[in-house]
């Protein structure tokens, strides 16, 4: 039996099977013969995530073999469901065309990274769900439904977990490609929250990194300009395969077997890295980073006004409480939309990410962290970890009941309802 385990090594499901259907007519083949035979299956695209959404124990499907851009209308494009964000940037360039956003890992599908609200960083822009206009759904009953802009089922499956049936094509608004400059800038974490406000407007793409232990922030800021390049795809090798693989990978490994050195290395990482800096490339270059190893990460959206108040709890929880942490907290923004179960559904948004390598304190660190986002209104994001109980995330969402109505109609077999799923119900 096949085994699926998520990048973050935090889940894993021995599946009966694991199918790599070529065409949209095979997805539906596949899902109207589980159906019919009483199973479950579930679609996964690169498993870049801390939480089970995409797993199960009867039929894994990969879309991994459906992949490729379908066709370009102007600024409309129809991309297939498995596509990887690192095929897809290619793709649009060469078409003159871009995301207008994106995060800062490009490996994961076009399906995933839409149906968990992926986001980038920016207050103009949403999350990549956001970028949906219209997407090609297989049902349990292998039926293949088209539901456009028009639809009113759309803000429903824009971000949809997974939960309605397969998605096998999705049309995304584009814009032309285009370059940007991004500016590191040091400053104390406590200046930093004071400035929040100001500082998540004083660019088109914003995003703040505290290194715990450090008293340290670096808020990074991203223009468009016409400036020529300074990218490096050396450089960006380097930063992968050497700093992070091995360089980085060694740090959290020695503060794994000696947590009470991870304040000290903690200050060493902040001295070579929380420095000026600038670069200048494709937008997708700027956007995306290199891979950093294996880690853990926990994610709270909460409304904007109150993000002086989220950082400002989490940095004086790990003082107070000397939590060891020996990875980055990273504050972004996201625009706010209209799908159901958005993590921006109903108004603009800062995404303040905890993350830690394997530690002794990790437990400690994420229930103090989820603590104090659940007081502030919080909503966890679907593709990380959280331990809130499904009827408080559930409350979360003024539409969760529609859109849960949706799910029992497009799925009443149950045949999309995994651990993930059926722990959200309860």
């Amino acid at each position: 039996m096949p085994t699926l385990r998520t990048w973050g090594r935090t889940h894993e499901a021995s599946a009966q099977a694991l199918e790599r259907p070529t065409s949209e007519a095979e997805v539906a083949e596949i899902v109207a013969s589980t159906t019919a035979r009483g199973g479950r299956v579930r679609a996964h695209g690169a498993l870049h995530s801390w939480s089970d959404c995409a797993l199960d124990d009867d039929v894994a499907m990969s879309l991994d073999a459906w992949s490729g851009l379908v066709g370009v209308s102007g600024t409309t494009v129809r991309v297939r469901a498995g596509t990887r964000l690192f095929d897809l940037n290619p793709l649009l360039e060469a078409e003159g065309l871009a995301m207008p956003v994106l995060g800062s890992i490009d490996h994961q599908s076009v399906a995933g990274a839409v149906s968990t609200g992926t986001h980038g960083s920016s207050r103009r822009h949403g999350n990549l769900a956001s970028l949906v206009r219209g997407v090609r759904l297989v049902t349990a009953d292998g039926e293949v439904h088209t539901i456009g802009r028009d639809d009113p089922r759309l803000d429903a499956v824009r971000v949809s977990l997974g939960a309605m049936g397969v998605l096998t094509e999705v049309t995304l608004e584009v814009v032309p490609s285009f370059r940007l400059r991004e500016t590191a800038t040091p400053m104390p974490i406590d200046e930093a929250i004071e400035r929040v406000d100001e500082l998540s407007t004083s660019a088109e793409f914003v995003k703040v990194w505290w290194l715990p232990h450090t008293g340290m922030a670096i808020v990074f800021r991203a223009e468009r300009t016409h400036e020529p390049p300074t990218f490096s795809a050396v450089e960006r090798w380097v930063d992968e395969q050497v700093v992070n693989r091995v360089g980085f990978r060694g740090v959290l490994g020695m503060g794994r077997l000696a947590p009470r050195l991870i304040p000290s290395l903690n200050r060493l990482v902040g001295k070579a890295y929380f420095r000026p800096q600038e670069r200048i490339g494709r937008s997708f270059e700027v956007f995306h980073l290199a891979m950093p190893p294996v880690h853990r990460e926990m994610e709270y959206a909460v409304p904007v006004g109150g993000t002086r108040q989220a950082v400002r709890e989490l940095v004086d929880f790990v003082r107070r409480e000397q939590v060891r942490v020996n990875f980055i907290a990273e504050v972004r923004f996201v625009k706010g939309d209209t799908g159901w179960i958005s993590p921006a559904h109903g108004g603009d948004v800062c995404q303040l990410g905890a993350y830690i390598g394997h530690s002794a304190d990790t437990e400690a660190y994420y229930r103090g962290f989820e603590e104090r986002m659940l007081a502030l209104g919080g909503r966890p994001h679907w593709g990380k970890e959280f331990f809130a109980p499904a009827s408080t995330v559930r409350g979360r969402y003024p539409r969760m009941g529609d859109w849960l109505a949706l799910v029992d109609e497009l799925d009443p077999t149950g045949t999309f309802r995994g651990p993930f799923l059926r722990r959200l119900r309860a």
